[in-house]
């Protein structure tokens, strides 16, 4: 059982771009174990780091520059070169070693964290507190706070470069046990991948026009969960969004769980607009499947509204309970491993810890705007051992939390 009491932070980890780029961090995952983090942002950087077993004591900086005592975070140790877009997902296989990444550039690159080294780089990691900073600066010294070296990484090229995609990708999913992932675009394109092979097991059009934003895959990767979206097109009559399950071997819909749940024909068309916008909200932006596979999670996104996280049953589509409320919408969210557990996180600063049983909120960490974190969430991942979660946020921070049980 989690309790809110016995959830500490360990470290604070800078990955900073510069605000007039947008290049916040935009995807997370621990690799391995919770001492590997790896995270990528807007610019298309992946970056790193290699965590000491406990937090350590040393010198940090203020809001205002000043050392004060705190915890040392340790600098990023690689780079991933290759994506020339924002990554938009990272998701590491159960070896450790194996990370699949997605991006605005249209590809799917593969990378093998343990390979040697391709190269170095110099990255600035701390670039907003600098300008900041800077600007407080007597104008002889902004300079040199600007230009100062960054740190010096080993860089490491992706053992393989996937473009079948045509469009931006917005989802990417794994199997348990990691032998699969599916990724699909803005153009409604899915596309099922072997990762010990890099080669496609399958691919299909979903119907409609709409986004994919999310996607998911049950444990042993043979059905797809695919949600979509698209604000513009939609009438009384037609779907403007898509939530289905599909057969991965053949690309087939098994499951249409929004005509399941709200089936037009039993409705007059204004109550089921109402109904149907209600469930759907701004989009269904994050999905995951129980490792059980009776379970699936879809969590609403978007600016609008207080976005809440639905939890279906796998086999019938029908909605169980809605949890969480994250204030302007839902940005991620994991199961854990028994299927007790839910985490989710969002727009409000906050994640939340959820009992999926009964829906009650064990836990709720930050402070909607201005709590621990400084920023809206952008995204989390739970450690292997399920003791350790990593939040980015879009202020140029990943916070690493130790779950107390």
């Amino acid at each position: 059982m989690y309790a809110a009491d016995k959830i500490k932070p360990a470290w604070k980890l800078t990955f900073e771009g510069a605000r007039t780029t947008v290049a916040w961090p935009s995807a997370l995952t621990f690799a391995g174990s919770h001492r590997r983090v790896v995270c990528a942002n807007h610019d298309g950087t992946i970056l790193m780091w290699e965590l000491p077993e406990s937090p350590v004591a040393g010198k940090v900086l203020d809001a205002s520059g000043k050392e004060v005592d705190g915890i040392a975070a340790p600098p990023p140790v690689k780079q991933l070169v290759g994506h020339e877009n924002a990554v938009t997902h990272l998701a590491c296989a159960p070896d450790g070693k194996t990370l699949i990444s997605t991006s605005l550039d249209h590809t799917v690159r593969f990378w093998d964290l343990e390979a040697a080294a391709s190269g170095e780089a110099e990255v600035v990691i701390d670039r907003e507190t600098r300008e900041r900073l800077a600007r407080r600066a007597p104008e002889k010294e902004r300079e040199g706070m600007l230009s100062a070296p960054g740190v010096k990484l080993a860089t490491l090229a992706p053992t393989a470069t996937l473009s079948e995609h045509r469009d931006w990708i917005q989802a990417l999913g794994m199997s348990r046990d990691g032998r699969r992932v599916i990724t699909g675009d803005d153009a409604g394109h899915a596309i099922v991948w072997d990762v010990a092979k890099k080669a496609k097991i399958s691919q299909w059009q979903c119907e409609g026009v709409a986004w994919i934003l999310a996607a998911a895959l049950s444990s042993d990767g043979e059905q797809a969960l695919v949600s979509q979206y698209r604000r513009k097109g939609g009438d009384f009559n037609n779907y403007p969004a898509g939530l289905r399950i599909y057969n991965v071997a053949d690309g087939a819909v098994k499951l249409d769980i929004l005509a399941t749940n709200y089936p037009k024909e039993k409705n007059p068309p204004y109550q089921y607009q109402y109904q149907y916008y209600k469930f759907v909200a701004e989009g269904l932006v994050a999905a995951a499947w129980s490792r059980d596979g009776k379970l699936l999670a879809i969590g609403q996104g978007g600016e609008g509204g207080e976005g809440k996280v639905h939890i279906l049953a796998a086999e019938t589509g029908k909605v169980l309970r809605q949890v969480s409320e994250h204030r302007y919408g839902v940005t991620d969210l994991c199961f854990t491993q028994d299927g007790k557990f839910l985490f989710t996180a969002g727009r409000d600063t906050t994640f939340r810890i959820i009992q999926v049983e009964d829906g009650k909120e064990v836990a709720k960490i930050g402070q909607p705007r201005g709590g621990q974190f400084t920023d809206w969430l952008s995204a989390i991942s739970l450690s292997p051992d399920e003791r350790w979660l990593a939040a980015a946020d879009i202020s140029g921070h990943v916070q690493v939390w130790q779950l107390g049980q």
